[in-house]
């Protein structure tokens, strides 16, 4: 009797492994890779992970790729005002201060 066991737990286990799978399959929505994920949080600020914690992955980048192309847009029409008004013109992208980077709590005595 015990030889079913042997017999019928590995294959038993292995269906339901591919019962799961095709569950989970149909759970996820979307994919987002592991990149798309780091290139999110090495640019996210304090509202895109709060939105990220609220709304979940898939809003966040949404909601950041919006604002940034509309940081875009602004910064891109300017310019083209004022050369429309024959004024001259310098393109200025603000970027944000590496937060990696912090200043010495001591003087550096070199």
């Amino acid at each position: 009797m015990s030889w079913l066991l042997v017999a019928f737990i590995p294959w038993l286990l292995m269906v339901a492994t591919f019962g799961l799978e095709r569950l989970e399959s149909g759970l996820v929505r979307e994919t987002m890779s592991a990149s798309d994920v780091d290139d999110f949080l090495q640019q996210a600020g304090a509202d895109d992970v709060g939105r990220l914690a609220r709304d979940g992955m898939s809003h966040a980048i949404d909601g950041m790729a919006r604002r940034q192309k509309s940081r875009l847009e602004a910064v891109e029409t300017l310019p083209t005002r004022m050369a429309a008004a024959g004024l001259p013109t310098r393109v200025y992208i603000p970027h944000r201060p590496n937060p990696q980077f912090q200043p010495p709590s001591h003087v550096n005595r070199v």
